[in-house]
């Protein structure tokens, strides 16, 4: 019996003492983070992006982004990211998700892989390489436990290319563990999804857990700019989402009153109804089958290639991907692309009698060519969309539209249902 309270005392002085030495760590990391060259991470634009972020009707706001332009050795590198937080501290996990996943990519291999803490690299020590590819699209790698792989051309996947995706993957899962040894930010019942994206030369990887997206713009054959997306949203019903969840006895079911969306339930209980089926932090769902393994997705970017566009679902709720990309080409500079973007998002909000219930928006537009070719698809409706209407607001417009776009929190409170329903 002694003995056994030894060791739990022990454990106790461990887990404060690698609690401290996390939290050191980040506020040096966060002190050379602010004067870091090439960084953006609030309203502004760099030569090649601009980023907007703007607080929704739902409380504090609990979206970020960030643009990193130089961020290996290497000339060209880029990471961009956004980071929509949820639940009580959903902020603190978004801003501490933003601020430590870049710098953990910086780390050697070796160390995310291993248990225990290690400073986080202030520059980077080794230039990340994404390898190059004849084909556009190498391969999407849902991060399932047997990685998919005995299917693809390994012609198309060389060792380089298998390394940074192994270091991308490592690099969520230690974001999430540092995240459930945090000190100050509790994570049970709070989260944030992700986007974090690669730019090297030509090559682009991108890592997403969640329901915030990526798109690429490009020019088809007939000149017109097509949406080609970098990211699946990530929900409890998605294809081998809810198998993974019902297998750790998870539950996945709607609500009566929005029977469109699915959520994630604990076992026994009827909280806490996430709308999606990976994040970071939510570590009470953490053992009945939430995951922050992230969908790789591989690209080869091309002369086509105009634009990238990361979003939060503030966007893409009410937002297609055309809409976004008019909106851009309409734009009257490259540095006001993620406002304008915004703005759209917030009048269609408002078109949509949804003004109420806006929620935060975060918009990261990165440009690939110095100038933007040829007009938008529509120009009088990305005009309506960055200015709105002037019809009024009581009366009932876009119905049809209305009812087909899902409109929800990430989180619902706990709820008292029929058993037949919660089954």
């Amino acid at each position: 019996m002694g003995m056994c309270m030894s060791a739990q005392t022990q454990e106790k002085k461990d887990l404060k003492r690698l609690a401290k030495e996390i939290q050191n760590a980040e506020n040096k990391a966060a002190q050379l983070l602010a004067d870091m060259p090439g960084r953006l991470c609030c309203n502004g634009a760099t030569e090649n992006t601009s980023i907007h972020i703007k607080q929704g009707c739902k409380g504090i706001n609990q979206d970020s982004a960030l643009a990193w332009e130089g961020f290996t050795e290497d000339e060209g590198s880029v990471f961009l990211g956004v980071f929509d937080g949820h639940g009580p501290n959903g902020h603190l996990v978004a801003n501490k998700v933003r601020d430590c996943l870049p710098s953990l990519l910086t780390l050697p291999i070796q160390s995310l892989l291993e248990d225990g803490h290690e400073n986080i690299h202030h520059h980077v020590k080794r230039p990340i390489k994404i390898a190059g590819s004849k084909k556009r699209m190498i391969y999407v790698n849902n991060g399932d436990a047997h990685r998919g792989k005995e299917n693809m051309n390994h012609d198309d996947i060389d060792k380089e290319s298998d390394w940074i995706e192994e270091k991308l993957i490592a690099a969520f899962h230690k974001m999430d563990e540092r995240l459930r040894m945090h000190p100050k930010i509790s994570c049970m019942s709070s989260g944030a999804t992700a986007i974090a994206m690669l730019i090297q030369g030509k090559d682009l990887i991108v890592g997403s857990i969640g329901d915030s997206r990526a798109i690429l713009a490009s020019r088809s054959t007939d000149g017109a700019l097509v949406a080609y997306p970098l990211t699946m949203d990530l929900k409890p019903n998605s294809e081998g989402e809810k198998e993974r969840i019902e297998k750790h006895n998870g539950r996945v079911f709607a609500l009566p009153n929005e029977p469109h969306i699915p959520r994630f339930w604990l076992p026994h209980a009827n909280t806490p109804g996430l709308a999606m089926s990976r994040a970071f932090g939510d570590f009470c769902l953490k053992e009945h089958g939430l995951i922050a393994t992230p969908q790789i997705t591989h690209r080869n970017l091309m002369e086509e290639d105009e634009f990238i566009v990361l979003a939060t679902d503030g966007v893409w709720d009410v937002l297609t991907h055309e809409e976004v990309m008019d909106v851009i080409l309409s734009s009257p500079c490259k540095e006001e692309a993620a406002k304008c973007v915004v703005d759209a998002a917030t009048n269609a909000w408002e078109r949509k009698n949804w003004a109420n219930r806006m929620d935060d928006c975060a918009v990261v537009c990165h440009f690939l060519k110095d100038k933007l070719i040829g007009p938008p698809t529509s120009q009088s409706k990305a005009h309506e969309l960055r200015q709105g209407d002037d019809r009024p607001k009581h009366e009932d417009v876009n119905t049809q539209t209305q009812k087909t776009l899902a409109r929800y929190d990430t989180l619902t409170s706990p709820i008292e249902l029929p058993q037949c329903v919660a089954a």
